[in-house]
């Protein structure tokens, strides 16, 4: 594509009439990956600064590069500058790939949590049904022909257009994604034409980025108040939050609930080891639900993905018999059963609320069961992350669980013991949790502990297959150690 061409399409003050015109070749702000004919975004992240790199993206071939600052480089070529580098870069990223979330239908699912379990669940539904669905989340990208493991949540404006342009290429019908509150605050996903949005829930969560509950809430906002009046908003009307979220957004209302009344409301559940069923009311109808998934908030999750699957003309017959093909996601709430017949559940649960959700359906389980089961709990915080969360989570494992452990998560560059004097912080029981910083050593001791009709769940890390410390990512994977160590469960 001609840079004319691009300038056609977008609104820039500078005068490029002396600039000579070339082939765009591709975008990129990580200057090692600028090739001949690129356009450079200089780019102050997180970490570091795009604009100490701007030499270097020259020497590899820049043609022209744009930052918020007065950049000057060794070279003759002039760095213009914008105001809002990334939205900048998303708006160009939209023209260069050809606008390709117009050319499908883009269904966005933000919230704190749940949100990987309803993309997966979307996405099976819509298969289902014989479209072709594309996937942008937590765990991988999936955009056809190709799957990669997933590096953000929600990638840059840059390659998310990119594996959007896959999808349209490879005749994709759909894409299912996962947006985060980071990714909406930095324009990651400005200019993106969503068909659907769908709200989960708002918990303490990335604090350390937003500061305080109601930043993290205006900067998920941002996806609903941006909707056409063509699309469709669903949220979740017993969240705190659900109603304020739709207030000001332009598209179609429809909320989900368990407690509160709604357009889709879940009543009667029962929830077991092997999965749960409920009822839910929809247009004056009652249907009802059953699912190899089990825990409470996995209703909530059923409900979100149902509620957008309505919008495209899915009937409940269809939904019915598509929710018993779908098993649970990696990390997510997965059973293993143990020789001396409890039950080790590995769970993503790594903010405060998730966990508490994570305990009470184990609690919720073990009742149901009538086993006269303990909950054992084994969980840590992740390091360089909010730290808010990390009393809370402390409380609510030691309140709500016969037994916990707690451990290391992924420490990064913090010391771990200083990040569970952090969570001891928030402990009020004394009798029911010990300290077992090395994380093998604490799922094997919460196995040797386990009894039949027991839950041993390991919380925080999921799908994950590392340990990150001092920067550097070891291999671990829980459900790994649960397999080496369940012969000790006797």
């Amino acid at each position: 594509m001609k840079f004319s061409k691009i300038l056609e399409r977008i609104n820039l003050k500078h005068n490029f009439s002396a600039f000579k015109d070339f082939d765009v070749k591709g975008l990129a702000y990580d200057s090692r990956k600028v090739k001949p004919g690129y356009i450079f975004f200089a780019i102050k992240g997180l970490k570091d600064d795009g604009n100490k790199y701007a030499d270097d993206a020259i020497k590899y071939g820049a043609k022209i590069i744009f930052s918020e600052e007065d950049v000057k480089t060794e070279f003759p070529i002039k760095v213009f500058k914008v105001d809002r580098i990334r939205k900048f870069m998303a708006t160009v990223s939209g023209v260069f790939y050809e606008d390709p979330s117009a050319k499908l239908k883009l269904i966005g699912v933000t919230g704190t949590n749940g949100k990987t379990t309803t993309t997966y669940l979307i996405r099976s539904f819509l298969q289902e049904a014989g479209y072709k669905v594309g996937l942008i989340g937590t765990i991988d990208y999936q955009t056809g022909n190709m799957k990669m493991d997933s590096t953000l949540t929600t990638p840059e404006s840059i390659e998310m257009n990119m594996m959007l342009r896959e999808m349209v290429n490879s005749k994709m019908d759909f894409c299912v994604m996962e947006v985060s509150s980071i990714a909406l605050e930095m324009d990651r996903v400005y200019g993106l034409n969503f068909d659907s949005a769908i709200f989960t829930n708002l918990t303490s969560e990335h604090l350390d980025f937003h500061n305080d509950m109601s930043n993290y809430f205006e900067a998920k906002k941002i996806l609903f108040d941006n909707l056409k009046s063509t699309t469709h908003a669903i949220a979740n009307k017993d969240d705190e939050y659900g109603e304020k979220i739709l207030k000001d957004t332009l598209a179609k209302k429809f909320f989900y609930s368990m407690k509160n009344d709604s357009d889709l409301k879940a009543f009667n559940e029962k929830l077991t080891l092997n999965g749960l069923e409920f009822y839910v009311k929809y247009k004056d109808n009652n249907y009802k639900l059953t699912s190899n998934l089990t825990g409470r908030f996995n209703i909530y999750n059923i409900l979100s993905s149902v509620s957008a699957l309505l919008n495209y003309n899915i009937d409940m017959n269809s939904i019915q018999k598509s929710l018993l093909n779908f098993h649970e996601v990696s990390g997510r709430f997965n059973r293993i059963k143990l020789p001396n017949g409890a039950i080790a559940v590995i769970d993503y649960s790594h903010t405060s609320d998730s966990l508490k959700n994570a305990v009470e359906s184990a609690r919720e389980i073990v009742n149901e069961e009538k086993s006269k089961g303990k909950v054992i709990t084994i969980f840590g915080c992740g390091g360089n992350k909010d730290r808010t969360k990390r009393p809370v989570m402390g409380d609510y494992a030691t309140r709500l669980s016969d037994h916990s452990i707690i451990t290391s998560d992924n420490p990064r560059f913090e010391d771990p013991m200083e990040i569970i004097t952090e969570i001891l912080s928030g402990v009020k029981t004394k009798n029911k949790f010990e300290v077992i910083e090395n994380r093998e050593e604490a799922i094997k001791k919460g196995i040797e502990l386990s009894k039949e009709g027991d839950i041993v769940l390991i919380c925080g890390k999921g799908h994950e297959t590392y340990q990150e410390v001092n920067g550097v990512k070891n291999h671990f994977n829980d459900k790994e150690m649960v397999n080496k160590y369940s012969s000790l469960a006797k």
